[in-house]
């Protein structure tokens, strides 16, 4: 497998072609050590940038020293295959919406939520016996992050939640 680093500093699959073509291509290499000897003397934050560039890696700072990123960059672009980045994608462009467990508190506030009147902070606190910050937090973390729309307002001077639909 040969790769080529751009002027970008991304990392591109060019071809299967043998090792031995490798050296011939200028920026390209077919292995660690052709990796090493093209990137042997770039700066560290050169380094960083390309592995942040790299699909499905955990983006860093800094590396402890210049051996250790390039064997994380040489096994992180062994290790690429389609499914993996696919499955990366779908897992951040969609959001599931667990469901909350049956009997919870949670699963509580929900059904007083999702009443046509909505629910006031009061009713949501006597049902859970939690506190005023806590029911917030539910509503503005759970609810929000599961991607649920909550809307808020004012009723009777009450503040009143319901989720729509």
């Amino acid at each position: 497998m040969l790769f080529k680093i751009t002027s970008e500093d991304h990392i591109l699959k060019v071809a299967d072609e043998p090792a031995g073509e490798a050296g011939r291509s200028g920026s390209g290499f077919a292995s660690e050590q052709e990796l090493q000897k093209i990137v042997g003397e770039w700066p560290m934050k050169r380094l960083v940038a390309i592995w942040n560039g790299l699909p499905g890696v955990a983006p860093v700072a800094k590396f402890e020293n210049r051996e250790i990123a390039i064997a994380r960059i040489w096994r992180a672009i062994q290790s690429t295959d389609e499914p993996k980045a696919q499955a990366v994608r779908s897992r951040r462009t969609g959001r599931s919406r667990k469901a909350l467990r049956a009997g919870s508190k949670g699963a509580q506030v929900m059904v007083l939520l999702s009443r046509p009147e909505g629910a006031t902070l009061r009713e949501i606190r006597s049902a859970t016996g939690w506190q005023a910050h806590t029911v917030r937090g539910f509503i503005s973390r759970t609810l929000r992050k599961q991607g649920r729309k909550v809307r808020s307002f004012r009723n009777e001077g009450e503040r009143v939640y319901r989720v729509k639909p």
